[in-house]
């Protein structure tokens, strides 16, 4: 069983301590009956959290799983991060606990009398449980980062904005007088790049809309600041596979979200790349954040899912003052 303790102060009242959480970035713990995780119910909970992490070269999840059948969820099962708890319950319900057994923890449970009710409130709701998983997975995944976090004084005079991103990574390119600047991590088979570019325009972020431009203005930066190894190599967005893109906000700023894979000019090399056009209010003008990971034979989704919490911890600073 989990073991929380209650301590008493000296004014006499008592404090609750409650273990940390655990678990693998983007892992889930999904509970219920043995019995169930056999059949349509476990069959369609698989499907749902295995959906395919878009923009990556090969196949990925969006979550691992942690199946966890109901009679074992005790002790140190209960203190993963995120929980799905499927129970078989007179009456039919669905709500989120947060720190239940660990902290920080979310807890979805799903109770109904049989295992067709449960999985159709599942199916109601698995929506809502994907965005909240994924929200606590970007809180926590910024919060290991900033145990140890870069200086980021180039970013904040170059480019009057600053980004949450681990010591391990270091300006690798500051081409001050055009607005870039380039910063890059190193990894065991390759490296997790930061490519940030102030627009030098404020144009409505309807424009980006359109995927072409947004190719043809990767391709241009890329072409401009990211050479290959050979002569006449730089980089550009892969043309084999069309790139996913999409509507979204950035710390409340208005922004569009790419997803896709890079290649090399008369090269060979590659990789998957997430894109963030956000239109900056503050100080009226439009930011280009890049991000592409070189890592060949390697699991990448951890490493894209690292920049997109990077550039969502974003703080502009106001440069007219």
């Amino acid at each position: 069983m989990s073991v929380i303790l209650v301590f008493s102060c000296n004014n006499g009242t008592k404090v609750k301590y409650i273990p940390k959480s655990n678990g693998n970035i983007n892992t889930v713990s999904v509970v219920m009956p043995a019995k169930y995780w056999k059949n349509d119910l476990g069959k369609i909970v698989k499907k749902v959290f295995s959906q395919e992490f878009k923009g990556l070269p090969q196949q990925e999840p969006i979550f691992n799983i942690n199946f966890i059948p109901l009679g074992a969820f005790s002790g140190f099962a209960r203190e993963s991060r995120n929980v799905v708890l499927m129970q078989v319950d007179s009456v039919k319900s669905y709500y989120v606990e947060k720190n239940r057994y660990a902290s920080p923890q979310l807890v979805f449970n799903i109770k109904a009398p049989n295992e067709l009710e449960i999985l159709k409130e599942f199916n109601n709701k698995k929506d809502k449980i994907m965005g909240s998983i994924k929200n606590n997975e970007l809180i926590e995944k910024r919060r290991r980062m900033g145990l140890s976090r870069m200086n980021t004084s180039e970013l904040k005079s170059s480019l009057a904005i600053d980004l949450l991103i681990p010591s391990v990574y270091k300006v690798f390119l500051n081409n001050k007088k055009q607005n870039n600047i380039w910063i890059q991590k190193e990894t065991k088979k390759g490296s997790i790049n930061i490519v940030v570019q102030d627009l030098m325009v404020y144009d409505e972020i309807s424009n980006y809309d359109d995927l072409n431009k947004v190719i043809e203005l990767r391709d241009s930066i890329g072409k401009k600041f990211i050479p290959g190894r050979n002569p006449d190599s730089y980089m550009i967005t892969e043309k084999a596979y069309e790139p996913y893109i999409r509507r979204t906000k950035v710390k409340g700023f208005e922004a569009v979200e790419t997803r896709g894979t890079w290649e090399l000019t008369n090269d060979f090399m590659a990789g998957p790349f997430v894109n963030y056009i956000i239109r900056d209010t503050i100080n009226g003008r439009n930011l280009l954040l890049d991000g592409f990971v070189f890592s060949p034979s390697s699991l990448k989704r951890d490493m894209i899912f690292e920049l997109e919490s990077i550039f969502k911890s974003i703080r502009v600073i106001n440069n007219k003052k």
